[in-house]
């Protein structure tokens, strides 16, 4: 209540005094609030903030420029030695359906699919039980799995080619145990082993998605279908993985994209398995063409941009409006 209105009240015999009557908020003009806001305090909010200045100069320098030039690249024409000569023509980005190069791309999502399958299918068992039986020692678990990930990635697949190598450490029993001849078996260099290095590698970014969304997970609805004798199988299906939807998709795209763009564990593990990652590679490091390169380059990031912003799509909720009383 913001004024107040003084009435006369006559009491008789010719007594009166005034009485002060509040007047309702609602009664009050808009033009008659006691604090208008200010304009500058509108108008500062909308002001670019000086202590983002650093960042923004930051990613446009070490982002923005070099994608820039990637992308005028994209559509300049190689000279003999594969140096871009500056123009424009979309020839590069035609030899992306090149049935040279087609395969390795087909090859490339066939093996992402099939790691973030993987992935999926051993992450969710574990981020499970760490969630709900871990105790006092979830912390701990969570290390567990974070540690080995925090390892230098060169130096996690270089370890799989010590086990998995000809004289490596599984190579190595089985001949001491004569089961083997010299040759030893042939574990590095196909679909396995490059599956391995794959899931090996990425399978902690889908346990961590995994685990912060079971934790958010309303226990009560696991109370609510034991009350109703639901089977095991039965609260899987209908309440546990929808109300882990939002990590399993997270999870899944940043294992999809990272294995798209995975070139080294391709390089060391998979042998004859050539992905995109080793083709961009090999034209912008070997006797290729940079501008081929950066072609393939902008190519893989508008197929990520794009498989993000579809997941984004699929999985955005709106809210609903809030009841006004």
């Amino acid at each position: 209540m913001h004024f107040l209105n003084c009435l006369p009240v006559d009491l008789g015999g010719g007594a009166a005094f005034n009485v002060d009557v509040p007047v309702a908020e609602r009664d009050i003009p808009p033009q008659a609030t006691a604090f208008p806001p200010s304009a500058p305090a509108r108008s500062g909010a909308r002001r670019f903030p000086l202590g983002a200045a650093p960042g923004a100069v930051w990613l446009a320098a070490l982002y923005v420029i070099p994608l820039l030039i990637v992308l005028a690249a994209s559509f300049a024409t190689p000279d003999m030695v594969g140096r871009p000569v500056w123009g424009f023509t979309p020839d590069n980005y035609l030899l992306v359906f090149d049935p040279l190069y087609l395969p390795i791309v087909v090859r490339t999502f066939l093996y992402a699919f099939a790691a973030t399958v993987l992935c999926l299918v051993i992450g969710f068992p574990t981020a499970y039980t760490i969630a709900r039986f871990g105790g006092r020692f979830k912390t701990l678990l969570m290390l567990a799995v974070l540690v080995p990930w925090l390892t230098d990635y060169l130096v996690r697949i270089y370890s799989w080619v010590q086990i998995l190598g000809n004289e490596g450490v599984i190579n190595g029993f089985l001949k001491d145990q004569g089961w083997v001849d010299s040759r030893g078996l042939s574990l590095i260099g196909n679909s396995y082993s490059l599956l391995l290095g794959l899931v090996y590698n990425f399978l902690p970014i889908m346990i961590i998605a995994l685990y912060s969304s079971i934790e958010r997970m309303d226990k009560r609805l696991l109370e609510a279908a034991r009350d109703l004798y639901s089977s095991g199988p039965a609260t899987l299906v209908h309440v546990i993985l929808p109300a882990c939807k939002p990590g399993i998709l997270a999870g899944s795209l940043l294992v999809f994209l990272l294995c798209l763009g995975d070139f080294a564990t391709a390089q060391f593990l998979g042998g004859s398995q050539y992905m995109l990652g080793n083709l961009i590679r090999d034209q912008f490091a070997t006797a290729g063409s940079l501008p081929v390169g950066a072609a393939l380059t902008v190519t893989l990031l508008l197929i990520l941009l794009i498989v993000g912003l579809t997941i984004r799509t699929i999985t955005r909720r709106r809210s609903p409006a809030k009841a006004r009383p």
